[in-house]
């Protein structure tokens, strides 16, 4: 293996796919310094937003989804693919990658594919615990399979399957090793619906508040909330008088993480392993539409590890989940002895992305020797 392999990533869609792609790019880097990335994703705000700061080089082509609930409709989305597999070769043709590397979202079709077809090794990560239909197709042309939860592994079918679980950036991970305190007097609420928001999470989150208010309850709340509802939570906000850090994505998340006593969330494969690491409590509002209902799956995990509470979006309109924050906020002992029962994941997540760049590079072949030159 050289110093300067280059590397295409396949991920799109949402902050679930990128991130993790973006986290392992990094740890590669730490290995092959040289490496040069590629990204190939479908143009969606998250990616921009994760991968735009970072410096990485992006690329988009149109992919349309397989499902169809017609002939007509089917015929259309074949003609779709076919036309994104050829915008995907000729993207490898033109970077002329050593590796591709997909981690999730229909554009892993056509990348992986064209990939393949020009006798690349192919690697991905299936973050969650029920695969989608791309990675579970893609599996099946793959050199390495890598698996966020060990239930995803009959589904995939690739020469090699390792469990690894979820990659978490450094900034993260680190707070595997920090301190948590007891909340204080004014505990602080993170709450966050995924990087493209999540519209009945965000009207509970604001009744939860409201409720605090008019209870005299004090604490202080982040609200991410997607672009879309941005305008209307900021607004609700002022109508009831409370002063909240209303944001439609936040970048830091590590800080974010640090200065939070709970977080309410979806559960999403991304968000629980990041959890996990920077040991914060969480009431999780999974999303029932999810395929194969995993992230109730996930949720249940982390409820059983003793991090979460499991509230399912049925109940958002009882009162359930604002029950459930009171409940904890009135106890911070409780808040805290939930973030100590999950110290040892925490260290376990904190290995995930440099394991995953052993993997990954490991296809290239053995470390070069010290006197190879560069191409």
């Amino acid at each position: 293996m050289r110093s300067d392999p280059r590397i295409l990533i396949a991920a799109g869609g949402t902050g679930g796919h990128v991130m993790p792609a973006a986290t392992v790019a990094g740890e590669i880097k730490k290995i092959a310094k040289g490496a040069d990335f590629l990204f190939v994703g479908v143009g969606r705000p998250a990616e921009a937003n994760i991968l735009g700061p970072l410096g990485y080089a992006q690329k988009v082509i149109k992919v349309t989804p397989l499902a169809g609930k017609s002939p007509i409709k089917a015929a259309m989305a074949f003609f779709s693919l076919l036309r994104s597999l050829i915008q995907a070769m000729s993207i490898v043709r033109d970077y002329k990658p050593d590796l591709c590397l997909a981690f999730g979202g229909y554009v892993c079709g056509p990348v992986g594919l064209a990939a393949k077809m020009f006798g690349l090794p192919l690697a991905l990560h299936e973050q969650n615990s029920a695969p989608g239909l791309t990675n579970r197709w893609l599996a099946r042309v793959s050199d390495l399979a890598m698996l966020g939860f060990a239930e995803a592994g009959p589904a995939l079918r690739a020469k090699r399957v390792e469990l690894v679980g979820n990659p978490v950036r450094e900034a993260i991970s680190a707070l595997a090793l920090a301190p948590r305190a007891l909340p204080g007097p004014v505990p602080a609420i993170l709450a966050v619906g995924g990087s493209q928001g999540a519209r009945n999470l965000n009207l509970a989150v604001m009744d939860l508040a409201g409720s605090l208010k008019a209870r005299n309850v004090p604490f202080r709340l982040t609200h991410q909330t997607g672009a879309a509802m941005e305008a209307e939570v900021r607004e609700r906000y002022r109508a009831l008088g409370i002063e909240a850090d209303v944001l439609p994505f936040i970048g830091d998340m590590a800080a974010a993480y640090a200065k939070a006593d709970l977080a309410i969330a979806r559960a999403g494969a991304l968000t629980l392993a990041e959890l996990v690491a920077a040991r914060l409590p969480a009431l999780l509002v999974p999303l029932p539409t999810a395929a194969g209902d995993h992230q109730t799956a996930n949720a249940r995990a982390l409820e059983n590890l003793g991090l979460a509470r499991l509230v399912p979006e049925a109940e958002l309109a009882s009162g359930t989940l604002t029950a459930r924050a009171m409940g904890l906020l009135a106890e911070p002992g409780k808040l805290l002895g939930m973030s100590g029962k999950a110290a040892t994941e925490a260290a376990k997540a904190a290995a995930v992305g440099p394991l995953m760049a052993r993997l990954c590079l490991g296809l290239l072949g053995p470390p070069a020797d010290a006197g190879e030159g560069k191409r």
